[in-house]
């Protein structure tokens, strides 16, 4: 059985209030940064999806192809499973490189440990670098946002240029390793989106801290102060790697893992343009970002996305062929899909991909569909969240139209019972 950390078996379902990221003494929800299509929410129907694959001898091996966030991941190492969690967004490979590949908090022997790290990280005297040269205003009082960037109050971006420069510092200095790199920076990832001047993606700010409502004032405002990450020890070597799924996929080929599971991007917003902060957090390259004026320039992504991580599942024409790839690629016992009736590759060549390799079955979830303004009426407030659950070691029994009816009759049902779709 694996060894417990600051968790319970309870604590693998979302319970609003109790599972808050900047508070929970759950490894699984501790610090998780807000994403999109983060499946924190539907980790109940993972599990259920994962108790209709079959006991494999041995240990069982979860190969993570998206892993984003890592919440998955997390409640993998949870289950027993030895993890290999994948993304090719570097601050993914980060963050999972301290929540899933250390089992406890690295010794840090250099600098006396994992909590004097922190505290020498939170009591430097503020720095000007890149994030406040080209992510924060002026002045926080008196701020013009036709000139101004505001993904930052200044006094934040003080502190994150002068942390980052830090261990930038200590790494190249050979006074910390890789792990313990990445159990730094994943806990200061964690801040970077919980203090910006956001709704959560790092495309716009708001004009002005907080926007018209400034309800996220209490955050915005708040001083960065950096806490450590939980640790979850299973046992075993669990592995992150940073490339791209189909390149994992055919380079694992020559040994079965137990389950893959898949969770590609849905629509064709890319994660490389929507998180390219984090990114430069992460990698600490500091991009040429151009003049703070023009639509183009405002809100300083990166281009690097556009060369070095584009992916075919952000284009209708692509991603079918893609997924159908990945599929007949990928040497698993089980095969699970997370996917919504809103993605962007048409639910039954999903499906089809599927039963060309075997065996399918849907588990699925009702899901309130995601807005940016809740006060927006929707003519269609729900979707069908489910898991495709590929089993290759049996033959299908079932149509492509069996299941697609299944499911798209849920979701009508789902939209039919809602009073907003009335």
């Amino acid at each position: 059985m694996p060894r417990n950390e600051h968790t319970q078996h309870e604590d693998r379902s979302y319970v609003i209030g109790r599972h808050s990221a900047v508070r929970t003494s759950s490894y699984v929800f501790n610090q998780l940064i807000p994403y999109i299509g983060n499946k924190r929410k539907l980790l109940d129907l993972i599990t259920m999806a994962l108790g209709q694959t079959e006991p494999h001898a041995g240990t069982p091996v979860f190969l993570d192809l998206f892993s984003g966030s890592g919440v998955v991941a997390r409640l993998a190492k949870t289950l027993g499973y030895q993890v290999i969690a994948n993304d090719w967004e570097p601050y993914s490979e980060a963050i999972n490189g301290c929540a899933i590949a250390c089992n406890h908090a690295p010794a840090f022997a250099a600098l006396g440990g994992y909590d004097s790290a922190l505290n020498t990280l939170n009591s430097l005297a503020p720095r000007v670098d890149w994030i406040t040269e080209h992510l924060c205003p002026r002045d926080d009082n008196n701020y013009d946002t036709a000139v101004d960037r505001m993904f930052f109050m200044r006094k934040n971006g003080l502190r994150l240029d002068a942390i980052r420069h830090q261990i930038s510092e200590w790494f190249d200095q050979d006074k910390i390793s890789l792990n313990e790199q990445n159990c730094l920076l994943a806990p200061l990832l964690y801040q970077t989106c919980y203090r910006s001047n956001t709704s959560g993606v790092f495309k716009g700010f708001h004009n002005g801290w907080g926007g018209k409502t400034s309800t996220a004032l209490y955050r915005i405002a708040g001083d960065l102060l950096l806490s450590p990450s939980l640790f979850y020890d299973n046992g075993l070597h669990n592995e992150v790697l940073r490339d791209d799924a189909q390149a994992v996929a055919s380079t694992l080929a020559k040994q079965e893992v137990s389950v893959a599971y898949l969770d590609p991007p849905y629509n064709q917003h890319p994660y490389g343009s929507n998180y390219h902060v984090l990114n430069s957090v992460a990698l600490w390259d500091k991009p040429e970002v151009g003049p703070k004026i023009g639509a183009r320039t405002k809100s300083a992504i990166r281009t690097d996305w556009r060369t070095e991580r584009r992916s075919a599942y952000n284009y209708a024409s692509d991603a079918t062929l893609a997924y159908r790839r990945l599929i007949q690629t990928l040497n698993a016992h089980a095969i699970l899909t997370s996917y919504s009736t809103d993605g962007t590759v048409p639910l039954l060549n999903i499906l089809n991909a599927n039963l060309e390799r075997g065996h399918v079955s849907v588990v699925m979830k009702e899901y309130k569909r995601y807005r940016v303004s809740t006060q927006r009426f929707s003519k269609k407030p729900m979707n069908i969240e489910f898991i495709v659950v590929l089993d290759t070691h049996h033959k299908a029994d079932t149509s492509a139209e069996e299941l697609h009816d299944a499911i798209t009759t849920a979701e009508q049902c789902a939209n039919d019972g809602h009073p907003e779709s009335g």
